[in-house]
């Protein structure tokens, strides 16, 4: 069979929008592979659904997450407006839970400020301004963005994927890539399954989440890096105690370095409100029950190669005394409720009604135990790859998207595609991809 032009690995939110964007500027054969039977089943639905502004994000060491979100606010909401999809500016206050954590909450104020946010979307409370602005809220200050908006990130990938296939692209759902290889000038993706007929791809865009550095790893890239799987939890707060705050609540991490979030409180599209999540490491990408399926299975993912990066891991203090504390929260709605009570005193376990969502992230390593913050580009034979596309991922997709569409034409990588004729649709790809590489922070 003729080989496809290009293939995307992964039906998510970022393997979506990559693929639209190719329809949208290229003539082809494109496919998206998505091993479900859906788009975003996984973590471009299981998160907490806020379009988050980069007030946080250091504008140097994260600089494309932080230009992308800055970008994709206004790109999501004309979408959402134009799709008819929920749009709640729910807005979001950053708390400090302790002292020292407000000179940190002044930073978060500059630090958007040199992202792009304006003077009017930001303000620095004190204790007393945090009180009148969410009475039930305690902390010795805050950073209240404005405009921080919550979603439904998969009702967006669904249209986007509609978007996506009306430009012609395919998407090819319960296909789960078992192997992958090259062949001549191409690549060859063997499906899991017996019987599955092999895919031919010309060009190959790893965007597969959870799986992206399984599959780099197949064509021997990032071989230097190991994942581990945390799995984050929350709790649906019962109706009659959602007074308790009107905003989404964050607290100020106190180890920023490392993947564990203290418990916050989140107000969904829907109205909902949920307290978490918590980081318990877990078997794999998927694992939304239970920690390890069997010994042999916990077994396994701890001699995984490379393992260097995880021996590493146990001389971190911090890190084993905060995976402990993670792993009590998951067991013990109690202990949830009294994390969360650091910020909301008057919550009481009996608020936690039930399970609400719960949602993998998979952390790349690094060879010294740190933990990689931002994405990593992997480029390879006839592919490449992005893996550790983590928070705030779901809120810059498509910015970061058409940046990687526009970076790939740049390198060459799309020169056997035709470029379309102009199309319309509710982006300007150009002005987008150029509004990443050149933004002065």
């Amino acid at each position: 069979m003729e080989p496809w032009d290009v293939v995307i690995i992964g039906g998510g939110i970022l393997g979506t929008s990559v693929s639209y964007w190719i329809g949208n500027q290229y003539e082809g054969r494109v496919a998206v592979l998505e091993k479900e039977q859906d788009v975003a089943v996984h973590t471009s639905r299981r998160n907490t659904g806020v379009v988050h502004r980069p007030f946080y994000l250091d504008p140097v060491k994260r600089r494309i997450f932080a230009r992308c979100s800055q970008a994709a606010y206004g790109m999501w909401k004309s979408y959402a407006r134009e799709r008819g999809l929920p749009w709640e500016p729910v807005t979001t206050l950053e708390v400090a839970t302790r002292p020292e954590d407000v000179k940190r909450v002044e930073k978060y104020y500059h630090w958007g400020l040199q992202n792009g946010m304006g003077e009017d979307e930001l303000e620095v409370l004190d204790a007393e301004g945090v009180r009148k602005l969410e009475p039930h809220v305690r902390g010795y200050g805050a950073i209240w963005s404005k405009t921080d908006t919550s979603v439904d990130y998969r009702a967006f990938t669904k249209a986007l994927r509609a978007d996506a296939e009306r430009e012609g692209i395919k998407f090819q759902t319960g296909i789960e890539v078992g192997s992958i290889k090259v062949t001549g000038d191409s690549l060859e993706i063997l499906p899991t399954g017996n019987g599955s007929e092999p895919i031919r791809a010309r060009f190959v865009i790893n965007c597969a989440g959870g799986s992206s550095l399984r599959i780099a790893h197949m064509l021997g890239l990032g071989t230097e890096y190991c994942d581990l799987n945390f799995r984050g939890e929350y709790w649906e707060i019962g109706d009659e105690w959602t007074y308790l705050a009107k905003r989404n609540i964050y607290t100020v991490a106190q180890h920023p370095e490392l993947p564990f979030l203290d418990p916050h409180w989140i107000v969904r599209a829907d109205g909902r409100r949920e307290i978490g999540p918590n980081a318990v490491p877990v078997a794999g990408p998927y694992t939304y029950r239970g920690f390890f399926r069997s010994p042999a299975e916990a077994v396994k993912k701890v001699f995984e190669q490379p393992i260097a990066n995880k021996i590493a891991l146990l001389y971190n203090r911090d890190f084993l005394e905060l995976a402990g504390q993670e792993w009590l929260s998951s067991i013990s709605k109690g202990q949830m409720a009294r994390r969360a009570q650091e910020f909301i005193p008057e919550l009481k376990v009996e608020y936690l009604k039930k399970p609400g969502i719960a949602g993998v992230r998979a952390q790349v390593i690094d060879r010294r135990g740190n933990f990689i913050k931002e994405a990593i580009e992997l480029h390879g034979p006839y592919s490449y790859h992005i893996t550790n596309y983590n928070s705030p991922g779901a809120t810059g997709s498509p910015a970061f998207a058409a940046w990687l569409v526009s970076k790939l034409d740049q390198n060459g990588h799309l020169s056997h595609l035709k470029h379309a004729v102009t199309k319309k649709g509710p982006w300007d790809f150009r002005m987008i991809s150029e509004q990443i590489d050149t933004t002065v922070i």
